[in-house]
């Protein structure tokens, strides 16, 4: 009788214990993870993949790139060539006239990671490395895209026209007259919109620390 006593204790004691054992395999089993942090002021390589243009484009236009090169905190790659970095315009102004030139803002929000989790991030233009299909804006000290004014070349040729016009009694591109002929004055052109269309390399620096989760490294 003592024992049949022993072993029905013995049983319950082995079957209260197995759920912790099974838990302690499960934990054991569990993938280990670690945070790395990618560091504010950090720069990226970007290609775009949307066109953007200061007369066409509008405030909350989403804007696409993708990563030219991986980026390695401590000789560990944690984000890959190729991977999607989202943004939007922010501001926009148009090119106006006298040689007033366009601009817009872009500010870039979130990156995929291969698993297809999106990560918010905080990050704003800095450079422009090439632009497809020519032009030559340049990124102003807020991270806004800028584009020109009118060139010397332009402005020079509003000026002979304004001398010719003047000595002629006519009009020339451009210009301002009053009654009787006389030249009053000559009006420079529109500065360039700023624009650069999709395949344009593009810089961008990191706002706020990136704070990525991956696998631990063994």
């Amino acid at each position: 009788m003592k024992r049949e006593i022993l072993g029905v204790v013995l049983a319950g004691m082995l079957a209260a214990g197995a759920p912790a054992m099974l838990g302690g395999q499960q934990e054991a089993a569990a993938p280990e993870v670690s945070e790395v942090t990618v560091p504010e002021g950090s720069e990226f390589k970007l290609q775009l993949h949307t066109t953007i243009n200061s007369k066409t484009s509008k405030a909350g236009d989403r804007v696409l790139a993708t990563l030219l090169d991986p980026v390695a905190v401590e000789d560990r790659d944690v984000l890959q060539k190729g991977l999607r970095v989202d943004g939007h315009i922010g501001e926009v102004k148009p090119a106006g006239r006298r040689s007033k030139g366009g601009y817009l803002t872009v500010s870039f929000d979130t990156v995929e990671l291969p698993s297809g989790e999106k990560l918010a991030l905080m990050g704003s233009l800095t450079e422009v490395f090439s632009s497809e299909g020519g032009g030559d804006p340049s990124v102003g000290p807020e991270g806004e895209l800028k584009g020109g004014g009118a060139s010397r070349k332009e402005q020079l040729a509003i000026l002979g026209a304004s001398a010719a016009a003047g000595a002629a009694g006519g009009i020339g591109p451009g210009i301002a007259v009053v009654a009787g002929g006389a030249v009053a004055a000559y009006i420079i052109p529109r500065g360039k919109q700023a624009t650069l269309k999709a395949g344009s390399l593009v810089g961008m620096r990191l706002d706020s620390d990136l704070i990525i989760t991956l696998p631990a490294a063994k």
